[in-house]
């Protein structure tokens, strides 16, 4: 497929989801080259924010505080398929979104008299001067469906105050269809040293004493390192365990306070990189051995290192020709047990530090399961047979990655069983889980933030992934897009996301967390009683999270929305309204998602029905005398616990375990 095939296929898949799910065309058109970024890694979590008088304007932003960084977007629109943008728009493009941050900081972003307060841009703009003394990177994007010319891209300059550097970049077709080429495996990582970089890596090699793998030691110049970084970015990381954190912790602003300070030193101070490739090319000169090119080229260790030097690419007081790094290359020479092999490397090389949670391995069995059940569970559709399924994206760029092996009938197949919109990533699990769960302060922290939160969790609890568990995750996603589909219509003017996860955790709480989700899955839409809620509660949350004098204690919306004060409150204004009826209950199910009948319902009733006291009357009796099975004993005490606090027993197979103890108790003497 050449670029042309592709930009017209990229066009017209931004034309179905328009056409399907009834957005705006020019919102789609960025979401959709944004996508190909965040697959990059070149951005974090961009959003959509659409705005524009006529010195000012923006269509996406994204600021990551972790790596102290903010993003700005404008969209520019070709006239033609992969039509020329010519210098002049591009410069404008980029003026466009410098006014917007500067009039954002200031203050004068809405001060024209057609500007209206309200509108969803004030929450950027306050996001926008929060991050005054916060960023040391301010990065402007202009992104567009058509080709442009490398030169219209202004080089990086510091701001006035020295603060942060300022970088310009664009996104044109030509960077989509070279990501797309990247994750269709057409275009490796192949390094030709002299001829890109001019230079070449002198090296020792180890002796060949290893059938497998041959060694080599080299050094790297930091700037030759950071130019390749640049160009390839996630993909050189993509079998590392662990990813690039960016300047933060102890370890990543040490980094860069010696590429500041001492970045002749940094060859010293620094362990260097470990690396593989499948195959090397060398030279000999005046016995001396030399790497002129290394194919399929992957950072296996040191990713942290390598990104760190990159973004000092921008940095002014970094010279980036004084830092040289150490470097391991192990060339693999089984190529039947590449994978294998690279990840025996990879795993070992990052063992010298722990992992930690927010390091959560996609290969861990929560997200394999997830992904297991998203392959094989299809999506009822009444009578008809089943055409489609949710995919859940175990790891970043997944969807993008498999589509991009397929095309002619395989790639329309795959997008007809797996549309785009019935995407899901880890984050938005995280996210309909943690609002589920009445924690919309934590979603309010950031998608990542909430995520380590989720991870953590999912670690301690350890939950039974099943077919049931998994069409669950998928109603609450159902319901959670029907919530921001709702919010989007009232056109409230801003905080949309913290609306959403309110909303939620609203719903959630107004059914006790037992709304019929069976229903939902099954229908493929949300019960009409529970949008008319939705609908009766918009006002509600909306006052809550923004009227001074409603319960906000903060000026400042998305900070209060953070707060578990915040929720707490609203709490207690949801607890005088009426919950949803029986009628819209989860009916009680088996494990396999089969409705229990009269029979088992009863069980569970007859168990339920048990007081705490009894309880602790026959674990006590049973410890006094030696009676019943050590987790017998345990499981009654814990039965009077949970009755205690009103908790009550919903599974059928804790009903029946409940049932048996009593039932042996008595056998063996136990009356009462």
């Amino acid at each position: 497929m050449d670029i042309r095939e592709f930009a017209q296929e990229f066009i017209d898949n931004v034309k179905i989801t328009v056409e399907m799910t009834d957005s705006d065309y020019d919102q789609e058109l960025a979401t959709s080259i944004l996508e190909y970024m965040e697959d990059n890694g070149e951005v974090n979590a961009p959003e959509i924010c659409s705005f524009q008088k006529t010195r000012a304007r923006i269509t996406a932003y994204d600021y990551n505080d972790e790596a102290e960084s903010l993003d700005l977007f404008y969209l520019i629109k070709a006239d033609t398929l992969l039509g020329k943008v010519n210098n002049g728009k591009v410069q404008q493009g980029f003026n466009y979104l410098m006014a917007f941050f500067r009039e954002a900081m200031n203050g004068s972003l809405f001060k024209e008299k057609d500007i209206v307060a309200s509108d969803e841009i004030v929450e950027i703009a306050n996001l926008v001067q929060s991050t005054k003394g916060q960023i040391n990177q301010l990065r402007v994007y202009v992104i567009t469906d058509g080709l442009t010319d490398p030169a219209a891209v202004p080089a990086a300059v510091e701001s006035d105050n020295g603060e942060y550097v300022i970088e310009f970049n664009v996104w044109d077709m030509q960077r989509v269809y070279q990501q797309h080429n990247i994750r269709a495996g057409k275009e490796k990582v192949e390094i030709d040293f002299p001829t890109n970089y001019n230079t070449e890596l002198q090296c020792l090699k180890m002796s060949e004493q290893n059938l497998f793998v041959d060694a080599y030691l080299a050094i790297i110049p930091g700037l030759t390192l950071a130019k390749i970084y640049k160009k390839y970015q996630q993909v050189l990381l993509e079998k590392n365990v662990r990813t690039f954190l960016q300047f933060k912790g102890k370890v990543n602003k040490q980094i860069r306070k010696t590429l500041r300070e001492q970045p002749d030193m940094f060859f010293s101070f620094n362990n260097g990189i470990s690396t593989t490739a499948t195959e090397i090319e060398t030279k000999e000169v005046d016995g001396m051995l030399y790497i002129t090119r290394l194919y399929d080229w992957q950072i296996v260790n040191g990713g942290q290192t390598t990104a760190s030097i990159a973004a000092s690419l921008s940095d002014k007081s970094v010279d980036l020709s004084k830092v040289y790094v150490p470097m391991k290359i192990s060339v693999i020479r089984d190529a039947e047990h590449d994978d294998e092999l690279v990840k025996q490397i990879s795993v070992s090389a990052n063992s010298q530090t722990a992992i930690k949670v927010s390091d959560f391995s996609a290969n861990d069995p929560y997200l394999v399961d997830l992904e297991r059940f998203s392959r094989t569970v299809w999506v009822p559709n009444g009578n008809n047979k089943p055409i489609c399924k949710w995919y859940f994206e175990r790891t970043r760029g997944q969807y993008l990655d498999q589509l991009a092996q397929l095309s002619g009938f395989n790639e329309k197949s795959f997008k007809i069983e797996y549309p785009k919109k019935q995407k899901i990533t880890k984050t938005d699990i995280a996210k309909y889980e943690s609002s589920w769960k009445q924690r919309p302060f934590d979603v309010c922290r950031g998608a990542e933030k909430n995520y380590q939160m989720f991870v953590t969790e999912i670690q301690r609890e350890k939950p039974t992934i099943s077919a049931v568990y998994f069409k669950n995750i998928i109603a609450k996603g159902i319901l959670f897009n029907t919530i921001d589909g709702i919010v989007k219509s009232k056109n409230l003017g801003g905080y949309k996301a913290n609306m959403n996860t309110y909303l939620m955790a609203a719903i959630s709480f107004l059914s006790n967390g037992n709304l019929d989700l069976t229903y939902i899955w099954e229908n493929q839409h949300v019960q009409k009683e529970v949008i008319d809620k939705i609908d009766q509660l918009v006002p509600l949350v909306w006052d809550h999270l923004t009227a001074g004098g409603a319960g906000n204690q903060s000026s400042n919306v998305g900070e209060w929305t953070k707060k578990n004060d915040c929720w707490n409150k609203l709490k207690l204004k949801l607890g005088e309204m009426e919950k949803f009826g029986d009628d819209l209950m989860q009916p009680d199910t088996n494990d396999d998602g089969s409705y229990l009948n009269e029979t088992q319902q009863n069980r569970i009733k007859e168990a339920e029905a048990i007081e705490s006291n009894y309880w602790f009357e026959v674990a006590n009796w049973a410890k006094r005398n030696n009676m019943l099975t050590p987790i017998e004993r345990k499981a009654a005490f814990n039965f009077g616990t949970m009755k205690s606090r009103n908790r009550g027993i919903t599974s059928l197979k804790q009903a029946l375990f409940a049932l048996s103890i009593i039932e042996k108790s008595k056998g063996l003497g136990f009356d009462k």
